[in-house]
C-alpha cells in the first residue's frame, strides 16, 4: 500500500508541481486582495459615532452627486457603530474599472476611495481560475485540484511520524540543506494536509462548474431555478433605496441586512443580502429579491432553508475562498497557499536529488563492469 502511495505521490507531484506553484501563489494573493484588503480599509476608515446614521438613500445621493460617471454596484452597510458605509462603483462606460468608496456613516463625508480589481488582479484571477486559456484552463485547474487532493492523502500516508509521532514533527535545522528540505516537505505537508484537502476538493468542484448539484438536478429531472426578474412597468411612482431596504427587512426580520444591490438593468431585481444567526460568513448568504418597479418580494433565499444543492454550492464557495472566520482564517489560507508553493519546490528538489543519486550509482556500476 505504501509503495503504491509513494509511486502515485511522486508521479503526480512531478507532473503538477509547476501548476501547484502558480495556483498556490495566486490563491494567496487573491485571498489577501478580497478578504484582507477590505478589512484593513475598514479599520483605517473607522468613524466616531455622532448623532444619527445617514440612510442608504442619502448615501446613494452622495455617490451620484460626487461620482456622476460611475454606477453603484453595491453598498455594504455598517455592521457596527464605528463602521463607515462601503460602496463599490463601476464606470458607466467601462465596467471593468471599479472603485471602493468609504463614506462616513454619520456626516456623509467621503473618507477614501481605492481602485478595485485592477488589471493586475484581474490577470491574477484569470491565472488562478483558468490559467489564462479559458475553458480548457478551468479543466486543468480542476484536475490540479484533484491531483492536490491525491497528493495530500498519499503524503499523509507516507508521513514518517506514524511509527513514532515525535519524529514526524522533527526538523533538522542544522543539518545539510538536503535533509532540511526533506523535513520541511514532510512536516509542512502533514500539518497542512487537512486544509489542503478542503481547498483542493472545493477548488475542483468550482473549476468543474459544480458538477454534483447539476447531477442532482438531472437525476431529479429538474431545472436549476433561475434568478427572478423584474417585470418592466410604466409607472410614475419612484421607490428609494430606503423603501427597498425596509421591504427586505420586513421579509426577513430575523436577519441583519449587510449589502444593498440596486438593479443592474431594466429587468434585474433589487437584492438585499442578510446575515442570519449562526451564519459563519461576515456578509451572510441569504438574499431577498425585490421587483424594482413595485417593491414586491419575488424570492427569499434563506441560507439554511435552501435546497441542499444550493447550500452545497454556497459552502463550496465559503470554504474555498476563506469567507468565514475573519482575518485569522484569511491569513491561514494565505499561509496555506504559500505552503503549497514550498511543498511543490521541496518535492521537486527531493525528486531531483534521488534522480541524481540514481545516475551516479548507475555510472559507478557501469564503470566497475567495464573494469
Amino acid at each position: 500500500m505504501k509503495n503504491t502511495a509513494r509511486a502515485l505521490h511522486k508521479a503526480i507531484g512531478i507532473v503538477v508541481a509547476a501548476l501547484m506553484i502558480i495556483i498556490g501563489a495566486t490563491g494567496s494573493i487573491l485571498v489577501f486582495d478580497k478578504e484582507v484588503n477590505p478589512a484593513l480599509h475598514l479599520q483605517i476608515n473607522k468613524v466616531i459615532p455622532v448623532g444619527e446614521r445617514i440612510s442608504i438613500s442619502q448615501v446613494t445621493e452622495i455617490i451620484n452627486k460626487q461620482y456622476p460617471e460611475d454606477k453603484i454596484q453595491r453598498i455594504i452597510l455598517p455592521m457596527n457603530a464605528n463602521h463607515p458605509y462601503h460602496a463599490v462603483v463601476e464606470q458607466k462606460l467601462n465596467k471593468v474599472n471599479k472603485t471602493d468608496i468609504y463614506i462616513n456613516s454619520y456626516s456623509g463625508e467621503v473618507l477614501a476611495n481605492y481602485p478595485r480589481d485592477n488589471r493586475l488582479m484581474q490577470l491574477i484571477n484569470k491565472l488562478h481560475t483558468k490559467l489564462l486559456v479559458g475553458k480548457i484552463g478551468s479543466v486543468i485547474v480542476g484536475l490540479s485540484g484533484v491531483s492536490l487532493l491525491v497528493l495530500s492523502i498519499t503524503g499523509t500516508m507516507l508521513w514518517n511520524g506514524w511509527k513514532k509521532f515525535v519524529n514526524g514533527f522533527k526538523i533538522r535545522w542544522t543539518s545539510k540543506w538536503r535533509f532540511l528540505n526533506y523535513d520541511l516537505h514532510h512536516v509542512g505537508g502533514f500539518i497542512s494536509a487537512l486544509l489542503l484537502i478542503v481547498i483542493a476538493t472545493t477548488g475542483a468542484f468550482m473549476a468543474f462548474g459544480q458538477p454534483i448539484p447539476k447531477l442532482s438536478y438531472w437525476f431529479k429531472g429538474q431545472e436549476q431555478e433561475l434568478k427572478p426578474i423584474s417585470i418592466i412597468q410604466t409607472t410614475s411612482q419612484k421607490f428609494t433605496p430606503d423603501d427597498f431596504l425596509a421591504t427586505a427587512i420586513a421579509a426577513l426580520p430575523e436577519g441583519k441586512p449587510t449589502i444593498y444591490e440596486p438593479p443592474k438593468d431594466n429587468e434585474s431585481t433589487v437584492k438585499v443580502r442578510f446575515k442570519l444567526p449562526n451564519d459563519i460568513t461576515s456578509e451572510g448568504k441569504s438574499i431577498v429579491f425585490i421587483d424594482q418597479y413595485n417593491t414586491n418580494v419575488l424570492r427569499i433565499e434563506h441560507f439554511f432553508h435552501n435546497p441542499w444543492e444550493k447550500q452545497f454550492q454556497d459552502w463550496t464557495n465559503i470554504l474555498h475562498t476563506a469567507k468565514f472566520g475573519g482575518l485569522a482564517v484569511a491569513f491561514l489560507y494565505i499561509i496555506i497557499g504559500l505552503v503549497t508553493v514550498v511543498l511543490a519546490i521541496t518535492g521537486i528538489v527531493i525528486w531531483l536529488g534521488k534522480k541524481k543519486k540514481l545516475i551516479i550509482d548507475y555510472q559507478a556500476k557501469h564503470s566497475s563492469q567495464l573494469k
